[in-house]
């Protein structure tokens, strides 16, 4: 795995430093932002979907406020997995207008998840869409009132165009590469003269690696810093160091280096399922006193998913308030074949294991200890998969879904008086597994893993 994290951090690094050939000069054209952490979507197209929600943005960015004409970015994104499984969907409009030159893109994109083991992923993303390149003419300070091209007013061309991406994540560590205008499409304008000019969609290359750490795990206070860096032929290598604190239900604050341009100091806040961010760039450059810094603001709405079935207590009796129901995976020796079939029908003990497991190794559930009662922490839970028989020998081995013995779970009934129907809410999950011997042989018994609570 370690070879895997150091040949794609190569291939970064290579292909960020990568001249095109060709020729010609080409100025840096993708729209810039100081806040780009918050929604890494709309960098890279292998972050569609990448998480649990659907989430809906809006940005503005208003880059160097004393310069009439200077750069304006609008930027509209929609993303959310899908329910089948690994996959990702999403929708990103933006506007970009600076003096005479605009353009406007909508884009389509998708991303796929391969599992690469139990930490590890590889998400690959493509966007596909439309950009709309205007150029108006009418715009122009000129010395020359005719000048040919001023008589064109403005040409407004359309023309297809793709963004690639792939993301590496291993824990709390992701390194993601992105390829924007990856076709590298030239636009053709034209003028009374019969002359033809193009303007260049010059190949951009742009890498990430982020690293999360927990400041305050249980209040969900997190912390990272997140490096990009961006090539294109014919302009200096750029990079960002951003450093951010966030508070999971309450907001973020951060602050990002953008090499040899400014120091930007940027802050957010949430409530409920909405967010709302804003962005000041103070520049460095010899010419800040003239260009003024640049601001950027932004508006987030997430939809959550619903939660689980709540029963309704109010309209019926509680004939139970917990009931504990086992479901052995071993069969007993004395079991016949077919009865032991009927009692264990279509239980699904990978899925099981790996959705708990999983959620409890990525801080989204918590686990509990069986005898104690005591919440454990995502280490402990992890020593403890690492040992199947409890105790360091010869036969130790990790443990899999394979190593389940039983699976408990506590449940509350309610009847409903009215539709004559009983219904139950299954409120904790217990792991057991195998008691193995020295020698990792199953011994008959059975020893707690954890148990998770499911929301009511």
């Amino acid at each position: 795995m370690r070879n895997v994290f150091l040949v794609i951090i190569f291939l970064i690094v290579s292909i960020c430093l990568q001249i095109e050939d060709g020729g010609g000069v080409f100025a840096q054209q993708l729209s810039f932002s100081s806040q780009y952490y918050t929604n890494l979507f709309v960098t890279n197209p292998a972050f569609t979907g990448n998480g649990t929600t659907i989430n809906a943005f809006i940005t503005h960015r208003s880059q160097w406020v004393s310069v009439p004409g200077s750069p304006q970015t609008s930027y509209i994104t929609v993303d959310g997995p899908m329910d089948a499984k690994n996959l990702g969907l999403g929708l990103k409009i933006y506007t970009y207008t600076t003096d005479l030159l605009s353009r406007m893109g909508a884009f389509a994109t998708y991303s796929y998840k391969i599992k690469i083991n139990e930490k590890s992923n590889l998400n690959l993303g493509l966007a596909m869409g439309m950009l709309d390149n205007k150029i108006d003419y009418a715009k122009a300070v000129v010395h020359d009132v005719n000048d040919p091209y001023l008589l064109q007013q403005q040409q407004t061309k359309a023309i297809f165009s793709a963004d690639f991406g792939v993301v590496y994540t291993m824990n709390t560590l992701e390194v993601g590469f992105a390829v924007p205008q990856v076709l590298a499409n030239k636009i053709k304008y034209g003028n009374l003269k019969g002359d033809d000019s193009y303007y260049n969609l010059s190949r951009h290359y742009q890498g990430t690696i982020k690293y999360q750490l927990d400041v305050i795990k249980e209040k969900g206070i997190t912390a990272y810093p997140l490096i990009m860096v961006r090539s294109v032929n014919g302009a200096p290598l750029q990079f960002d160091i951003n450093a951010v604190v966030d508070w999971k239900k309450t907001g973020w604050f951060g602050i990002t280096y953008h090499s040899g341009y400014a120091v930007a100091v940027s802050a957010g806040i949430r409530y409920k399922s909405l967010s709302l961010g804003y962005a000041y760039d103070i520049g460095m450059s010899k010419i800040k006193t003239y260009t003024g810094g640049s601001t950027e603001f932004l508006l987030g709405y997430t939809f959550n998913k619903k939660d689980p079935f709540i029963i309704d207590t109010t309209r019926g009796d509680i004939w139970a308030e917990q009931i504990q129901s086992n479901s052995a995976l071993i069969k007993p020796e004395d079991y016949e074949d077919a009865y032991w079939k009927s009692l264990n029908k279509n239980v699904d003990q990978h899925k099981i294991y790996t959705t708990i497991v999983n959620a409890v190794l990525s801080g989204k559930v918590q686990a509990y200890d069986l005898i104690t009662d005591s919440p454990l922490t995502v280490n402990q839970v992890q020593a403890f998969l690492n040992k199947a028989n409890g105790t360091k020998s010869k036969g130790n081995k990790k443990v899999t879904e394979k190593d389940l013995s039983k699976i408990r779970m506590n449940e509350k009934w309610v009847f409903d008086k009215g539709r004559f129907t009983l219904t139950k809410q299954v409120t904790r999950i217990d792991l057991l597994i195998k008691r193995l011997d020295e020698s990792g042989q199953y011994t008959g018994d059975d020893r707690p893993l954890f148990y998770v609570k499911l929301k009511r």
